[in-house]
């Protein structure tokens, strides 16, 4: 038997990987009738809508998300035992319990929901996207870009959630250089107060990203006009009412300034993190890495990228530059050609 934390905690799991699988089965443009996957019932009891359980019994939700991750339509009619076996063989088994072995006939089942073993497939595709968005060279090349190095620090061995975390903690110090030569220049704060180098914690684990802190001060590294670093309450020892609002202003910064909304926690389930929510915080980060470095939103304006517009601006005025210097061109040639006509005109 749960105790209430246990059963709170197991509710905002299963809440923001069903708002996960949700987003990319439906290519991070959910209907709104189920954007809240959840209804509560007359027993005041967490209850999934009943389109999406079932469209999780007959596996429309994991075909379509596996579809989404690959670009292929060919994964669009499969049965809960092939979208077993295909995880599998991308090297990512999906775990079962002696008391409930996964199998087709308990997934398929829908009244009531299997909801556990429902969960172990929706693992294992959360671990899957996270491992195709970081794989390769990937987060390489994005920590030689903010170092300034070639990658070769990068321990390519170690594995991609922990490669997330080494990413951040790049991130976060290369943030922390930018202040420091901002400060070093006078800047000051909007009261005039000149401004102090912060002191940002060292990122070792998912643990540590619970105070919002980092998670915040990265993000600032790539949208540093969207997210302002100066926001973010920076602590030795945060109270709950700071961490909660670090992670806000990350929650906030997802729904208002990418181009989708890929928060799908609540601030709270952060702070409070147990080991049970770190794969959908792992999964946040993929999106992030994908939002930021692979196809990068509108907001992101990290050092030697062209700011937001900018380079639409220096298109237009590299245009109006060229016509303005061609307007010369264009009336010597006309009178030239003004000129030999009345030439011609004379000698005729």
């Amino acid at each position: 038997m749960m105790d209430a934390g246990q059963q709170e905690t197991r509710q905002a799991h299963q809440r923001a990987s069903v708002k996960w699988l949700l987003a990319k089965a439906f290519n991070n443009n959910v209907p709104d009738n189920i954007r809240e996957p959840f209804y509560t019932d007359h027993d005041n009891q967490e209850r999934l809508k009943p389109q999406i359980v079932v469209e999780m019994g007959n596996a429309t939700l994991y075909c379509q998300t596996l579809s989404n991750i690959y670009s292929d339509p060919n994964y669009q009619s499969l049965n809960h035992w092939s979208i077993l076996q295909t995880l599998s063989r991308k090297g990512v088994p999906v775990a079962e319990s002696p008391e409930m072995p996964l199998t087709e006939t308990v997934l398929i089942q829908t009244n009531p929901l299997r909801i556990n073993a429902h969960m172990s497939v929706i693992q294992s595709l959360m671990t899957l996207y996270a491992k195709e968005i970081t794989s390769g060279e990937r987060i390489a090349n994005a920590v030689a870009r903010i170092t300034g190095t070639n990658g070769q620090t990068l321990p390519h061995d170690q594995p991609f959630d922990q490669l997330l975390l080494l990413w951040i903690s790049h991130a976060c110090t290369s943030l922390k250089k930018r202040i420091a030569r901002e400060v070093e220049l006078g800047a000051t704060d909007e009261n005039g107060v000149r401004m102090q180098v912060p002191n940002i914690p060292a990122v070792h684990d998912y643990q540590s990203l619970c105070d919002g802190v980092c998670l915040a001060l990265f993000i600032s590294y790539y949208c540093p006009k969207a997210l302002p670093w100066t926001l973010v309450r920076i602590n030795y020892l945060p109270a709950v009412e700071d961490s909660i609002h670090n992670v806000s202003l990350v929650s906030n910064f997802c729904q208002k300034h990418l181009p989708y909304n890929v928060f799908h926690m609540n601030p709270e389930d952060v702070t409070y993190m147990r080991n049970s929510m770190k794969l959908n915080l792992v999964v946040l980060l993929a999106d992030l890495f994908l939002l930021f470095e692979i196809h990068p939103a509108k907001c992101v304006c990290y050092p030697g990228m062209d700011a937001p517009g900018k380079l639409l601006k220096n298109i237009y005025y590299s245009i109006q530059f060229a016509i303005f210097s061609a307007i010369p061109t264009f009336y010597g040639i006309f009178f030239f050609c003004l000129f030999a006509h009345q030439l011609m005109s004379a000698r005729l």
